[in-house]
């Protein structure tokens, strides 16, 4: 063999032990992380935000620049506070199904801006009206009339039972039937229905499935991803944006939590996990709701685990969101009197 040859042999032995320890932990490896511990924990002390009364014991929470978003299940369903003061600055949102109102809204946790008037901009999904509405938040603080633009959903085959991102290419959402996720390129509108998937060892009914699969969701656009967390299973799923499934991210393993076969709806004593997802900084933020209660756990987007909070007040998280310019926590504890937002410093 000559020189020549041998040194081309041992080039390409070496880029292709290149290319396969570079693609550990790729999308092409597809391999699920088990996690073991977290490399970070801390405690977190909060405290109540006196300043912001609630008259529900429910509220989903988004930030954006220095507002504080909060949605209730009743009217006012929009009400805005400053994270400077919390200040309350402005609400919006009455009960009906006629122009700017709402009968059961779902804020996203998707925000935009408006470039007309550099405001941001939140998304809410309302199923009882099958209608997507922008709020453009400075016109709430500003008193107008045009804060509120609404428009139908896309139709499908099936109804949207939880809207979680949408813009001018990407329409993705937990639908009634066909499937765990849909999503709808709006400029093809080309429609893909996910199975329920990662499959499970279990064999179960398509409405426990339903249930079991029934999760948060936050979108990565940059990477081409999106995130799950199932409310009954303990572990993050990851997707591309076009359905096809990554992999898992499980901290409690499966064969613990899943009802027993043939079951066909949730057995009594079955235990909820991860409440609500949050993405920030290029981090995915999961809150705990069972069974340990008063905990954010942290990933990065190759599903790796990062950091474990635990919060003082161990009750049961409703939402939370974070701000990333104050760097805290903002946490809605629906089990907490008389205050039920609390505000947690990253110090």
């Amino acid at each position: 063999m000559s020189s020549k040859l041998k040194t081309c042999i041992c080039l390409l032995l070496s880029i292709f032990i290149f290319a396969s320890c570079s693609s550990s932990g790729s999308d092409a490896s597809n391999q699920d992380i088990i996690v073991k511990e977290f490399p970070n924990t801390a405690i977190l002390s909060g405290k109540p935000a006196k300043e912001i009364i609630l008259t529900t014991t429910w509220a989903n929470l988004v930030v954006v620049d220095t507002f504080l978003v909060i949605q209730k299940r009743e009217a006012p369903f929009i009400k805005i506070y400053s994270t400077n003061s919390h200040k309350l600055l402005g609400e919006i949102g009455t009960q009906g199904s006629g122009p700017n109102e709402f009968e059961m809204p779902d804020m996203l946790k998707q925000t935009s801006y408006d470039k007309q008037n550099n405001s941001p901009v939140i998304r809410l999904y309302d199923i009882g009206t099958n209608r997507i509405s922008e709020v453009n938040i400075l016109k709430v603080i500003k008193g107008s009339d045009n804060a509120i633009t609404q428009e139908r959903a896309p139709d499908l085959n099936s109804v949207t039972v939880t809207l979680h991102h949408i813009d001018d290419s990407l329409f993705l959402a937990n639908p009634e039937t066909g499937g765990r996720f849909v999503i709808l390129n709006s400029n093809t509108k080309d429609t893909t229905y996910i199975p329920f998937i990662p499959v499970l060892d279990v064999e179960l009914k398509d409405y426990t499935k339903f249930m079991i699969f029934q999760s948060s969701v936050v979108v990565n656009k940059k990477r081409n991803r999106f995130v799950a967390a199932p409310t009954y299973l303990d572990e993050l799923n990851f997707f591309d944006l076009k359905g096809n499934y990554i992999r898992s991210t499980i901290v409690s393993p499966r064969e613990n939590l899943l009802p027993p076969p043939g079951i066909q709806i949730l057995p009594e004593g079955i235990k909820r996990y991860f409440s609500s997802l949050v993405e920030a900084d290029n981090k995915i933020y999961a809150s705990r709701r069972w069974p340990d209660e008063g905990k954010i756990q942290v990933f990065d987007w190759d599903g790796n685990p990062l950091e474990q909070y635990t919060l003082e007040v161990n009750s049961r998280i409703g939402s939370f969101t974070y701000d990333k310019i104050h760097k805290r926590f903002y946490v809605c504890f629906p089990d907490e009197e008389p205050y039920n937002i609390y505000t947690y410093p990253l110090n």
